[in-house]
């Protein structure tokens, strides 16, 4: 066994490093994360700008989808683009095309309650040429704010561009017409030939009667609309050939092609400043327009027995060349009972423009001017028909003196008073001149002839007589006597020629008598064709422009 040799003890050891305690390593991200990183924070920035700068969706509903192209089709407000259409369907009835638009945040101030949209195409028009840009860059969707504060975010979008915009100042007024002529939306309105407004719209109304137009008047325009403005159809040419003579009226070459209104305030008319939407009456001509107020107006009756054709409602009522009023209607008046055919014609008479300057402070109504039309009437006043116009055969009433007239008073029980009346001037002259023809009609020529015939032959039995006495005288005359008697022989002869003269003068078969009754053949002739010409002229009064009409068989 071995021996047991003690252990041996180690060297000392070395001195070892003392233990540093190190904090633990942050996270590094590494170079090539660090581009991506900024990519996906500049799309959050540009996604988060995106969604402030986003602004409320709206649907729009059209008539058609005719321009509409989602993403493509913009929608604009007064040329800046404020949306973009995103979407188009049909509508679940399929009557009509919804349409989804995004806009931008600063239009959602202007979605309010009366906001209008369409969609803006090229559009020729009578008066306005519009939308011609869109055939380069393609259709778009107008937008017009509107000024409520009510908000909204479904709209129906006008058929048409409106032809005025909501922040243009002026006002719009109601206008009732019986027939709507040539106006139409966007159609002019001018005062005095200055183009003031346009029209805004139009339709028929409920009952089916006249036409409610309506139209928009700019400022400063609109002030001169006053309670007691008129309005009248400026369309085209008024060409007019009445009582009056040859009228042109028109207000610009526009509205000849185009047609137009135009409005005016009476002289002395209201000058307070009509409300918006007033209500105003259309009329045809600016003469009509602007006659005085029916309420000033007398109306009053006449009865004419002769015929009226060529007389017209609006004919003029004439009083030594002013006109005092117009014709308002025509009737036949029949009395029953005693067989008595007439006709009826009411006139609207105006007293104040039979009112001197210098009594214009004197009131011309009631019994002071009964009083007056009895006085003029017992001094010949009467009503006439006369020729206003040969070319046409219009006929106007006359107001004038007759001082061979009968006696006649006004009637003033009847409703409408009754003023006398005289026979028409052309009639008159009609029957002078068939009593004429009626009197040489009945004068008895041949008789005439045969009287004449006997005194002449009378008369050569007296010379025949009287030259054989100065033959028995001339044998017992002196030289002085048969000179006289020779003379007197000669002054036979001359005579006995004469009275030859006269008998182949006389003679059935002579020229002379032949030519006198030709002529009076020819005069009669003469006055039936005056006779027929009147008559003509009374039923036909255009053929002294077109000739005589052919007779119908």
């Amino acid at each position: 066994m071995p021996a047991m040799t003690e252990p041996t003890s180690d060297p000392a050891p070395s001195a070892l490093p003392a233990a540093v305690v190190e904090p633990p390593r942050r996270f590094r991200i590494p170079l090539v994360w660090i581009i991506p990183i900024v990519a996906a924070l500049i799309g959050l920035f540009l996604a988060a700008r995106t969604w402030m700068e986003q602004g409320p969706v709206i649907t729009l509903q059209f008539r058609t989808g005719a321009g509409l192209e989602p993403g493509k089709t913009r929608i604009k407000y007064k040329d800046i683009d404020v949306g973009v259409i995103t979407r188009v369907k049909l509508s679940d009835d399929g009557a009509h095309v919804q349409a989804e638009a995004q806009m931008a945040r600063e239009a959602e101030r202007l979605l309010v309650e009366d906001t209008r949209f369409w969609v803006v195409r090229p559009r020729v028009s009578g008066s306005a040429v519009s939308g011609l840009d869109t055939l380069l860059s393609g259709a778009y969707v107008g937008m017009d704010a509107g000024k409520t504060d009510a908000s909204r975010r479904d709209f129906v979008a006008l058929e048409d561009a409106p032809v005025i915009a909501l922040d243009v100042p002026g006002r719009s007024f109601a206008l009732h017409a019986d027939n709507l002529g040539s106006v139409d939306v966007g159609t002019p309105v001018y005062f005095r030939r200055i183009q003031a407004g346009q029209v805004t719209a139009f339709k028929l109304d409920e009952q089916g009667r006249h036409l409610d137009i309506q139209v928009f008047i700019k400022s400063p325009y609109d002030r001169y609309v006053t309670v007691d403005t008129r309005f009248w159809n400026a369309s085209g040419i008024d060409l007019r050939l009445g009582a009056d003579g040859l009228q042109l009226n028109t207000e610009s070459v526009s509205s000849i092609l185009a047609g137009g209104l135009a409005f005016e305030t009476p002289e002395g008319g209201d000058t307070e400043p009509a409300p918006a939407d007033a209500d105003f009456r259309v009329f045809s001509t600016r003469a009509e327009a602007l006659k005085q107020p029916s309420a000033s107006a007398q109306v009053w009756r006449l009865r004419f027995t002769e015929t009226v054709r060529g007389l017209s409602v609006g004919a003029p009522v004439d009083f030594r060349g002013i006109q005092i009023g117009e014709v308002i209607a025509i009737a036949p008046d029949v009395d029953v009972d005693a067989a008595d055919v007439g006709l009826k014609v009411d006139i609207a008479v105006f007293p104040e423009r039979m009112r001197s300057r210098d009594a214009a402070e004197r009131e011309l109504s009631g019994e002071a001017f009964h009083a007056l039309m009895d006085r003029l009437v017992a001094r010949g006043l009467r009503a006439q028909l006369r020729n206003g116009s040969l070319v046409t055969g219009q006929l106007y009433v006359a107001l004038d003196f007759f001082p061979g007239a009968g006696k006649a008073r006004a009637n003033w029980a009847s409703r409408p008073p009754q003023l006398p009346t005289q026979r028409g001037s052309l009639d008159e002259l009609q029957a002078t001149l068939a009593r004429i023809a009626g009197k040489l009609d009945r004068l008895p020529l041949d008789d005439i002839a045969a009287e004449t015939r006997r005194a002449i032959a009378g008369l050569a039995s007296a010379v025949e007589r009287t030259e054989a006495l100065m033959a028995r005288l001339d044998g017992l005359a002196s030289n002085e006597v048969r000179a006289t008697v020779d003379e007197t022989r000669l002054a036979m002869a001359e005579a006995r020629a004469a009275v030859a003269d006269g008998r182949r003068l006389l003679a059935s078969d002579a020229p002379l008598q032949q030519d006198l009754r030709d002529s009076l053949q020819e005069l009669s002739r003469a006055a039936q064709a005056l006779r027929h010409l009147a008559d003509t002229l009374e039923r036909h009064p255009e053929a002294l422009l077109r000739g005589k009409p052919e007779e119908k068989p």
